[in-house]
């Protein structure tokens, strides 16, 4: 009992408030106190004790029963937290090769890989740590800078159970956030104007190396895009879904992102391995996202990713549109581009120094 309770229980003792039942409990206490009182007063008396070797007597049994306490408090919790953890081991590793954990861990890289233009998952770099109730996967980024791979940093999400709680980024200006999402693609049909920018590149070194963003002026097959972007280091290419026409603000942009695929193979383990075909890889991707549509949502700083809708629309048509690409080369060969008449709006990516 708390010294604040046991006095306003002895107040209202003395004033005559308690109920019979509360008023025996008192009493049996007061008779405990004062038997307690007995025993020191005889103690002191019969054995000659001083007062500060009682008070040293009952400092040393205090410590005991401290140290008792904690004990036990720390035997419980080198017994419970291995419980914890292997409980979280479970929750997470059931299943094999298709449990709650590598199901995650997909989900992170297809994420990367079909809503990052150009940045993708080191698959050898993956770390998971597993604690109670938690687990946290740690990726480091990269992209493809003139067919070379240039390291971003690394991405942290940690998950509570089954929800993503947290994002961390050692690259991003201001981590995951609204204000982060930039517009690089622009549908040829969407009721939205994106600024060119293609004087910042004119502006720049001849030979400096750099990522564009380009909208096209009409969604194209892949076979049509090899032909006519031949020569040029494409790495992502902007797939037509049927949603992206609908945008009409900035406001669309920022609720639902454009999505894609890597122009080239990624890692076995991806689904852009390149085993089936481009149409065949895309619809895995898709599903994949449309099933884990939570996670994926919970990854990025996107509301609305509309992945049902998108499957629907791509399986019904059975075939790849690409509305936008994502090249890489100098900033000399990269304006070559503005001159060809399927090139609608460009937009500056990431800039590396020569």
């Amino acid at each position: 009992m708390k010294k604040d309770e046991l006095k306003q229980l002895l107040q209202k003792y003395q004033n005559g408030t308690l109920n019979k039942e509360e008023e025996q409990k008192i009493e049996e206490l007061l008779e405990s106190f004062d038997v307690y009182h007995e025993f020191l007063h005889e103690t002191l008396h019969d054995e000659g004790m001083k007062e500060t070797d009682l008070t040293k007597m009952m400092k040393k049994a205090q410590q005991k029963f401290f140290f008792r306490n904690t004990l036990l408090v720390v035997s419980f919790i080198l017994t419970i937290v291995p419980l914890l953890t292997m409980f979280t081991f479970v929750y997470y590793g059931w299943g094999r090769d298709h449990n709650r954990g590598n199901e995650l861990i997909e989900t992170i890289r297809t994420v990367s890989e079909m809503m990052s233009p150009n940045v993708y998952v080191d698959y050898d770099t993956v770390d998971v740590e597993i604690k109670p109730f938690t687990m946290t996967v740690t990726a480091d980024k990269y992209k493809w800078m003139d067919d070379k791979r240039s390291y971003l940093g690394k991405d942290t999400y940690k998950l509570f159970f089954n929800d993503v709680f947290a994002k961390e980024s050692n690259y991003r200006a201001i981590g995951y956030s609204l204000h982060h999402i930039g517009i690089n693609f622009i549908h040829p049909k969407a009721k939205y104007f994106l600024p060119d920018e293609r004087r910042k590149i004119e502006s720049l070194p001849s030979d400096w190396p750099v990522e564009i963003y380009i909208s096209l002026n009409q969604s194209y097959s892949l076979k049509e895009i090899n032909e006519k972007f031949k020569g040029y280091h494409m790495t992502w290419l902007a797939l037509d879904t049927g949603v992206e026409e609908q945008m009409r603000n900035d406001l669309d942009f920022i609720q639902t992102p454009a999505i894609g695929f890597p122009y080239k193979k990624v890692h076995v383990d991806s689904v852009f391995h390149r085993s089936f075909t481009d149409y065949e890889e895309v619809v895995k991707g898709l599903e994949l996202l449309s099933k884990n549509e939570k996670w994926a949502t919970q990854l990025t700083e996107y509301k609305d990713l509309k992945m049902a809708e998108r499957l629907k629309w791509v399986k019904k048509r059975k075939e790849l549109k690409i509305y936008g690409i994502a090249v890489t080369g100098t900033a000399k060969d990269v304006l070559s581009l503005e001159k060809m008449k399927e090139v609608n709006v460009i937009r500056l990516g990431q800039i590396n120094l020569p």
